[in-house]
């Protein structure tokens, strides 16, 4: 929920009378440091949140901003900036390799209805199409592109089209220590975060202020709170051997870029043979990670939850 954090920057300040400097990093190549989609807001008194990748790219480009909000000029343009020494191209300072185009867009109080739409969108978690042209700054609900960010340019046009309020999800069912754990590192990486648990009084429920949500219900019952698609993740985490079957049951017959269960051979090999004879699959089980997260050894709560976190990453990040 990073972006959260910048979009209420920008409205902080624009309702302040202030006015901004939008980057956004609308595309890169892999050895690129700043990512497509990493975003910084610039403002005219100095302050700034938020990254385009760093290092002494990110300061000319910071003074470059900086200077344009002093001359009180109003800006729409990109910039593909080339990380080496190499060649007659923009050049970013960097040797690192790789490539990046940057947005520079000037927002200013005009533009706080369309940036306090971004907001509640993002935290109701409706989607919505941030669309970016030299003279234009736009948010329309419900419209989506199917990549997240799509750019596009030509010798005398260009413009920006970016997915908004709908974040990366984990659902996180089991609320003990491993489950804190996982909440913890998700937050951290940005997840829009969903424990479930069928329990009320549980010491690390009681703990956890790193999930967005915390839902109690029966484990057989997640699948109703669960938002399918591409961006959801879920992790079995439960307790029991009962609260792992329930919640696979659950969530298997779903659209989920991840399920991921944890738990012994004997005890994934006892919920395979329920899981079927519940009607499911080879195909259907062939889904599940498991033993859940990359093999490290991991022994404590939170070495547990960085396996999980890495093998999310994996499956999130897999072209």
């Amino acid at each position: 929920m990073k972006d959260l954090k910048i979009w209420e920057f920008i409205a902080s300040k624009l309702t302040n009378y202030h006015s901004i400097i939008l980057l956004i990093v609308a595309d890169s190549s892999k050895n690129s440091p700043g990512r497509t989609g990493f975003k910084m807001a610039i403002s005219d008194d100095s302050t700034h949140v938020g990254t385009i990748g760093g290092g002494i790219m990110e300061f000319d480009i910071v003074n470059e901003a900086t200077e344009i909000l002093q001359n009180n000029q109003e800006v729409g343009f990109f910039r593909k900036l080339h990380h080496s020494k190499i060649g007659n191209v923009d050049k970013s300072g960097l040797i690192c390799g790789g490539i990046q185009t940057v947005v520079f867009k000037s927002l200013t109080k005009s533009d706080l209805p369309t940036i306090t739409e971004i907001i509640q969108s993002i935290k109701s978690q409706n989607s919505g199409l941030l669309q970016i042209e030299e003279n234009k700054f736009t948010f329309s609900q419900k419209l989506e592109v199917e990549n997240d960010i799509l750019f596009t340019s030509t010798i005398d046009k260009w413009f920006l089209k970016e997915n908004i309020g709908n974040p990366n999800k984990v659902y996180i069912v089991g609320g003990g220590h491993v489950g804190l754990a996982v909440s913890k590192i998700m937050k951290t990486l940005n997840f829009y975060v969903t424990v479930f648990d069928n329990r009320t009084e549980v010491a690390t429920l009681t703990e956890n202020k790193y999930a967005n949500k915390i839902i109690i219900t029966d484990y057989n019952k997640i699948n109703e709170h669960i938002i399918e698609g591409n961006k959801s993740f879920v992790v079995v985490v439960t307790p029991s051997h009962d609260g792992d079957k329930d919640a696979l049951e659950s969530v298997l017959k779903l659209n989920l870029k991840y399920i991921g269960s944890m738990g012994s051979a004997k005890k994934i090999k006892s919920i395979f043979a329920q899981l079927k004879e519940s009607g499911f699959s080879e195909l259907d089980l062939y889904k599940i990670h498991t033993p859940i997260g990359i093999e490290i050894e991991a022994e404590t709560p939170e070495e547990i939850a960085i396996s999980i976190a890495a093998e999310i990453i994996k499956v999130k990040n897999a072209i």
